[in-house]
């Protein structure tokens, strides 16, 4: 009975208490199997320890993996050259906020923002020099919104503002703002250095609309800037 109670207690030990007291248990002193059950004990422990380490190396590795997932979306929505947002993560950006404006009614307003003649600062001081100035402009644009709004680079010369809780109205600030720093700004990507202006095309949002229709009113309406002359802002209607 004695030895059927030590095997149950040894099925039932998980943490191999049970198994140190076999073997300082002078019962077993003599007996020809203690050594190999002292070897196979060994093992054990060693197992259990290795197991211990695959387990943290396990959990560092996952954490590890949840940073890169982490990193890698992020710069799968930041555009390279100038380090804001890329067309990928303002429109989800905008989704959201188009979802928020229906429940809260609350407004929003998307500027567009193109370089004017930006082809002649290529052909003039080459494409190295024009991605400078890009890169300045957008430093530029950022410098002119709030914290909560959000610039984006659009594609090419071309960048997005969005202006949550903001009517067109209420848009004109900041818009005359990015006119004004703009044409003020001498961009030190050459020298001497480089003057540029911007033309700009407001749309607020219409809930009856899908965002893709704002953003097509938005350029319209910079086209509309373009031909008043440049260097200016103009509203869709």
């Amino acid at each position: 009975m004695k030895s059927e109670n030590s095997a149950e207690n040894i099925q039932g030990t998980g943490d191999g208490e049970h198994f140190r007291q076999i073997i300082s248990d002078r019962r077993y002193a003599d007996s020809a199997l203690l050594p190999e059950f002292t070897r196979l004990y060994a093992l054990f422990q060693q197992t259990g320890r290795r197991a211990e380490k695959l387990a943290a190396e396990n959990d560092q590795l996952k954490t590890q993996l949840v940073n890169m997932v982490r990193s890698l979306d992020l710069a799968s929505r930041i555009d390279g050259m100038t380090g804001l947002a890329n067309r990928r993560d303002i429109m989800e950006k905008i989704e959201r906020e188009a979802t928020r404006s229906q429940r809260h009614q609350h407004p929003f307003t998307i500027l567009l923002v193109d370089v004017d003649d930006f082809k002649l600062v290529n052909e003039a001081h080459g494409f190295n020099t024009g991605d400078d100035v890009l890169v300045e402009l957008a430093r530029e644009l950022s410098r002119c919104i709030r914290n909560e709004d959000i610039c984006a680079r659009w594609g090419g010369e071309e960048f997005l503002i969005l202006l949550p809780e903001t009517s067109a109205v209420g848009s004109l600030v900041v818009t005359h703002k990015v006119l004004e720093t703009v044409a003020m700004t001498e961009f030190k990507a050459s020298k001497p250095g480089i003057r540029i202006t911007v033309s700009i095309g407001i749309s607020e949002y219409d809930p009856s609309l899908t965002i893709y229709d704002c953003i097509s009113q938005a350029d319209q309406a910079l086209q509309q800037a373009k031909r008043a002359g440049k260097n200016r802002h103009a509203v869709a209607a």
